[in-house]
């Protein structure tokens, strides 16, 4: 099957660029080279017939018309790759699936959804279907120095905020919220850093009532799903389906920036560890061939062949859970399928909520459980007065940039992308700067306290500005690389909220995150600008020439560069947000008028129903979140087998 597969792509490749001989001839050469490569691996490369790999790659750099041949080819080329399409592990669309009950139904495919879905199934006396209402993961995606491409195309939501008072004022006050609408989620749009955050956080969960939530609770859940390379400690798992690693080619810049560290006084760590201050090599979620490892790869595609009792509908919008009539109880959901029809699906056990921090509470609040002076005023029948939408959370950042008076040899060529397709190794196979990350401890926190600064390091990665639009042409590496440092408030004060605007499940609810309206948030992002700069003036990293972009930013040339006022004014005006969003669900005792859901993730008072996603942290841990989310899924999993056992 492969071979049909490889010439009826080939043809493509030579139909598309006929009129570009110079592209044909190398895209030709390419081609030979990676189909060999796949040949080699031809028991790994049965194609699935029924599924077809979505362009994506030729969507990219739309802004330059003189990439568009380039990119073109460049999507064909990926989309030969039959070891990264895999598409024998792919969701297949099943339009006309007439199934209407299962045991359990898991809504929202992300980083939580199929965590659950795939731990849920392991009973084969269990029917499970997981409802997504996004498509199957474009496999370009899984390519590392892609890791952020899908943002702003049709996999983001592409949410936005109402006008902050104290945020975004370069824009208005409006700030973008990136969120995957697609199966894995964000996750896909975003990094693939691991990281689980300070025991403290989740010991503070546990003294706020959430029995079985303390650091050393849930320390095994973590392991659960880890399959670590790299540490054989007794914080790490070796033996669970995700792939946690450093990257195999450590880059010259990453060791530069480890050595600047240094210098400043910072040691090296393990991201993970359970007190994590200082700088680090940072591990990924990624496999030993180089392609990032999204929860749908680990927890689902290896199974989708196999167990009959697993279901995954993509493109399949839920619009509102089904309420008894007694108002105390969810027997299953409403949807869009992907052929636009609305149908019911029911629950003979349980539906959990898995839709992330905007989904899991639009969908609770749609269904009459949320706020009731929210909802009455627009119609909504009130099952439970919970305040879900309530103590949104949000990592707020700033940057700096830099230059190093370096060339840049991380470009976007043929040649680098068969390198990558068929060795699976340069410019392609890495992150660039996101090598590096730190937790680090800003004047405003105590000397015990957890790290309340994080930072990412961006640049040397190809991307469109660094592409080559004709095969002959010489193009000259750039004088100078461009790198940003971004120091991000991993512990805000600041709390928002997410609240329904309307009873149509399909207008968007309102998304005020209340951004930077404690001052003491505004501090700790000055620390962590302050701290960049010295970064930059290291002996580290002078000896590449570095030097800090010292052009005020829009909006903030009253100020000289450099001081407190000069931060504070870049920090209000070009706010960045990461996407690591967390809260409207809140975990808490029921003794707590805020918690949503109880230490087993049930909503209160409601039966047949649980949230597991980073909308039910109390507090959001100090780190990236999707460790944390895995984590919560399993102990959702976990729960849900011994309530049914």
């Amino acid at each position: 099957m492969h071979v049909v597969v490889y010439l009826h792509i080939f043809a493509q490749v030579l139909n598309v660029l006929a009129t570009s001989k110079h592209i044909k001839h190398k895209v030709v050469n390419v081609f030979a080279s990676t189909s060999s490569n796949n040949k080699g691996n031809s028991e790994k490369c049965i194609q699935n017939a029924e599924h077809i790999e979505t362009s994506f790659v030729k969507e990219l750099c739309k802004s330059n018309p003189d990439l568009e041949e380039f990119m073109i080819a460049a999507d064909i080329l990926i989309r030969s790759d039959c070891v990264l399409i895999d598409s024998c592990r792919r969701v297949i669309e099943q339009p006309h699936d007439d199934i209407d009950e299962v045991d359990f139904i898991v809504v929202g495919g992300g980083v939580a959804g199929p965590v659950v879905a795939g731990r849920l199934s392991e009973n084969p006396k269990w029917t499970v279907t997981l409802l997504e209402s996004g498509p199957e993961q474009p496999a370009a995606t899984d390519i590392p120095a892609l890791l952020s491409s899908a943002i702003a195309t049709k996999y983001d939501w592409q949410y936005t905020t109402t006008p902050q008072k104290n945020a975004c004022l370069a824009f208005g006050g409006v700030c973008g919220w990136p969120r995957g609408k697609v199966l894995g989620g964000t996750a896909v749009l975003s990094g693939s850093m691991y990281s689980r955050g300070h025991r403290d956080v989740y010991d503070g969960w546990l003294r706020d009532g959430n029995v079985g939530w303390g650091y050393d609770d849930v320390l095994p859940f973590f392991k659960m799903s880890e399959n670590n390379k790299d540490y054989q400690t007794e914080h790490h798992g070796t033996r669970g389906p995700i792939s946690v690693q450093k990257p195999s080619e450590i880059l010259p810049i990453t060791r530069t920036l480890m050595e600047a560290a240094g210098e400043l006084g910072y040691e090296e760590i393990d991201m993970s560890h359970p007190e994590p201050m200082g700088f680090s090599i940072a591990q990924l979620m990624i496999t030993n061939s180089k392609t990032r490892m999204t929860t749908p790869t680990a927890y689902l595609r290896p199974h989708l062949r196999i167990r009959g009792n697993l279901r995954v509908k993509t493109n399949s919008h839920v619009t509102r859970l089904l309420v008894a009539a007694d108002r105390r109880s969810v027997y299953g959901v409403e949807y869009v399928d992907s052929a636009n029809r609305t149908r019911r699906l029911t629950a003979r056990k349980e539906v959990i909520l898995c839709a992330g921090v905007i989904g899991s509470a639009h969908l609770l609040m749609l269904s009459g459980i949320g706020p009731a002076e929210d909802l009455r005023p627009l119609g909504v029948p009130v099952v439970q007065d919970l305040r879900v939408g309530h103590n949104l959370q949000h990592h707020v950042a700033s940057k700096l940039s830099f230059q190093l008076n370096v060339t840049n040899d991380r470009l976007l060529t043929f040649e680098t992308i068969g390198q990558y397709l068929k060795q699976r190794s340069g410019p392609l196979s890495t992150t660039g700067g996101l090598q590096t990350s730190a937790f680090l401890r800003s004047d405003r926190a105590g000397p015990a306290d957890p790290a309340d600064v994080q930072l990412f390091f961006d640049g040397y990665s190809p991307n469109c500005a660094y592409a080559q639009p004709v095969y002959g042409g010489c193009m000259a590496a750039a004088d100078h690389v461009l790198m940003n440092v971004r120091p991000v408030n991993v512990r805000p004060l600041s709390r928002g909220t997410i609240r329904l605007t309307s009873a149509d499940p399909f207008v968007r609810p309102r998304i005020d995150p209340n951004y930077l309206a404690a001052e003491a948030d505004v501090d700790v992002l000055v620390w962590g600008l302050r701290l960049a700069n010295d970064l930059v003036r290291t002996a580290a990293l002078q000896r590449l020439g570095a030097t800090v972009d010292r052009k005020p930013v829009e909006h903030c040339g009253r100020h000289a560069f450099g001081t407190d006022p000069y931060w504070r004014c870049l920090i209000r005006y070009h706010t960045r947000g990461e996407n690591h969003h967390a809260g409207t669900c809140k975990m808490g005792p029921a003794s707590d008028p805020t918690a949503v859901v109880d230490p087993e993730l049930r909503v209160h008072r409601v039966r047949g129903v649980r949230v597991a996603d980073s909308s039910v942290f109390p507090t959001q841990p100090n780190c990236n979140p999707i460790a944390p989310v895995v984590m919560v899924a399993e102990r959702a999993a976990q729960f849900i087998k011994n309530t049914w056992r």
